[in-house]
This record gives C-alpha cells, sequence and structure tokens, in this order.
C-alpha cells in the first residue's frame, strides 16, 4: 500500500470515530511522531531566538545589591530614561541584576548571600559587569579585593572636582590597606526617587574589569546631572 493509499485509509477510519476516539488514536499511534515534530519545532526555535539574541549588544550591565525596599523597587523607568540619555538604539541593552543580597558577618551570611556573591565574582571575573549600586558594607567589602577602578584614574578632573566638592566621592582601604576614591554617594541625586531602591545611602562603583569605562562616565554625569 502507497502513501497515498494508506492516508485515505486512515482519513475514512477517523471519520468513522467521535472526536475522543480520535484524539485517542491520533495520539495512540502518532504519539512518536508528534513529538518528533515538536522537538524540531523547539529546535529551531531555540535556534533562532539565539540568533536574534546575537544581534543584540550589551552595552551597560549593573548589579544592585542590598536594597532593602522588600520588592517595591524597580529599574524600568531608569533604564528607559539611560537608554535615551545614552543615545542607544533599539538592539543596545541596558541589564540590571537585582534582587541581590550579600551578607559578610559569617553569622548572619546565609546560602542565597553566598549565591549572590557567587554571582557577582562570576560577572565581575568574565568582564560581564560595569557597575555596582550598593550599600556601604558590600563596597568597603569588594574594595578589599580591588574589585572597584581608582575614580581619580577614571574620572575627568573636572568631573571628579565637582563630586569631591559635592561631598559624593567615598574612599575605602583596597586590598594593600591604601585608602582609595572608588565610589560615588548617589544621596543627593533622584536615584532612589527614580528606582524606589532603598539604601542608606547608595553608591555607585566602578568595576575594575568593566570594557564600557566611556558609558560608565556618561551615566554618572547623567546620574548628578538630574
Amino acid at each position: 500500500m502507497n502513501l497515498k493509499e494508506e492516508a485515505k485509509r486512515e482519513k475514512k477510519k477517523l471519520s468513522q470515530m467521535s472526536w475522543s476516539d480520535r484524539i485517542w488514536y491520533i495520539w495512540e499511534y502518532y504519539k512518536f511522531h508528534i513529538l518528533a515534530v515538536l522537538l524540531i519545532i523547539g529546535l529551531f526555535s531555540t535556534i533562532g531566538t539565539i540568533l536574534y539574541r546575537k544581534t543584540f549588544t550589551t552595552r551597560l550591565t549593573f548589579a544592585i545589591v542590598n536594597d532593602h525596599s522588600g520588592g517595591a523597587s524597580s529599574t524600568e523607568q531608569l533604564k528607559a530614561d539611560l537608554h535615551q540619555a545614552l543615545g542607544y538604539g533599539p538592539k543596545d541593552v541596558i541589564e540590571f541584576n537585582e534582587g541581590l543580597y550579600a551578607a559578610f558577618d559569617q553569622n548572619s551570611a546565609s546560602q542565597y548571600a553566598y549565591a549572590t556573591m557567587m554571582k557577582i565574582t562570576a560577572l565581575a571575573a568574565s568582564g560581564s559587569l560595569d557597575i555596582m549600586i550598593a550599600d556601604q558594607s558590600a563596597i568597603d567589602h569588594y574594595a578589599q579585593s580591588d574589585a572597584f577602578l581608582d575614580l581619580r584614574q577614571l574620572l575627568p578632573d573636572d568631573l571628579y572636582k565637582e563630586l569631591e566638592e559635592n561631598g559624593a566621592i567615598y574612599s575605602a582601604p583596597d586590598e594593600s590597606g591604601q585608602t582609595i576614591p572608588l565610589a560615588v554617594s548617589l544621596e543627593n541625586t533622584n536615584f532612589e526617587e527614580v528606582t524606589g531602591i532603598s539604601m542608606d545611602p547608595p553608591y555607585l562603583g566602578v568595576i575594575s574589569g568593566s570594557s564600557h569605562t566611556e558609558d560608565v562616565l556618561r551615566t554618572i554625569r547623567y546620574l548628578f546631572q538630574q
């Protein structure tokens, strides 16, 4: 029996069945064919998604550490504002890693806190992290492992002087014990108002492995011009 005759025979058989019997019959005799088709569709869909994502460029990546707003915060407005202010296109991406909590006291550190620290370490080590916005405890901790760039070397003289005069420069000891300026306080910006993020106050540090320092500088200028 050729394929055409087989198809005609199956069609006639199905026409004589109730809908429930048809469903049972099709599944019982063709489930492996159906699953194979679904797997092929899923495979092509995944490949298509991966190829489409490759057309996007991640321009900035943030880590928000120790936000105490209790889930009431959102970075969507800040992301949209930065996207526009920095002149990014539709396929330029700004990523915010939120919900990160790190405790550095061994007695209070939880499994979640350890997972956060591992994630931050992995992002920084891979060069995939540009900016950390965190409370003082997190800034102090990561300063001791030389995680941040020295702001005297990063910032243009005019911007550094302006931030210093406004009391926004924060210094902490690095791995060698030398106190260096490595973060800026966002206390007198509209950062908390726009995002709802609660820190006392929020500090911004630039990760030493960042490959997007020009965009980082533009971001800092933007935050302090609002």
